[in-house]
């Protein structure tokens, strides 16, 4: 009789095996990233980065914060060869997030606020007798609960990739 634990008559340990399983399963993938850098992602994106007084457009630390975050997230375990572009992707809907939600330093708590509110997708705009509205519904129902993806064109990459390689939810016990 195998216990957990103990070798299995295959020569595999036991342990493994269930690890193994519980991993498929769950459709959790572990596993380390290869270095990711600023350097890196301002290579294919430059707009984020300095502009031509050496100002960045996104402050080195926020890009730096995303770029940890999406390290924790965005596993090459997972994406295999889509995860250079797929982190590029997380990175990038989250500075154009953040710079969607940023305020002038000094400005009053009314512009914070402002800058600071939820955007939802533009479905139609008026300028001078001009009128353009656009059906924003299919994007959001192809992308299901990817909800807040929608907001940048990056994010919408980012999910349409992550669909095709998530092969569904997780089971976390």
């Amino acid at each position: 009789m195998t216990i957990y634990g103990s070798p299995s008559p295959y020569g595999e340990n036991v342990d493994a095996r269930v690890e193994n399983l519980k991993a498929v399963a769950s459709n959790i993938i572990n596993g380390t990233n290869p270095s990711y850098a600023i350097s890196d992602f301002l290579a294919v994106y430059p707009q984020f980065g300095p502009d031509a007084d050496d100002n960045y457009l996104v402050p080195v630390i926020v890009l730096q914060m995303y770029i940890d975050l999406a390290n924790a997230t965005v596993k090459q375990a997972r994406y295999r060869s889509s995860w250079m572009v797929c982190i590029g992707f997380f990175i990038a809907h989250f500075a154009t997030l953040y710079l969607q939600g940023t305020a002038s330093p000094g400005s009053s708590a009314a512009q914070v606020l402002e800058a600071g509110k939820a955007q939802g997708l533009t479905t139609s705009e008026s300028v001078d007798g001009v009128s353009v509205s656009t059906d924003y519904s299919v994007i959001a129902q192809s992308l299901g609960s990817w909800a807040a993806w929608n907001l940048t064109s990056y994010g919408q990459q980012f999910a349409t990739i992550g669909r095709m390689v998530s092969k569904g939810g997780m089971m976390v016990r």
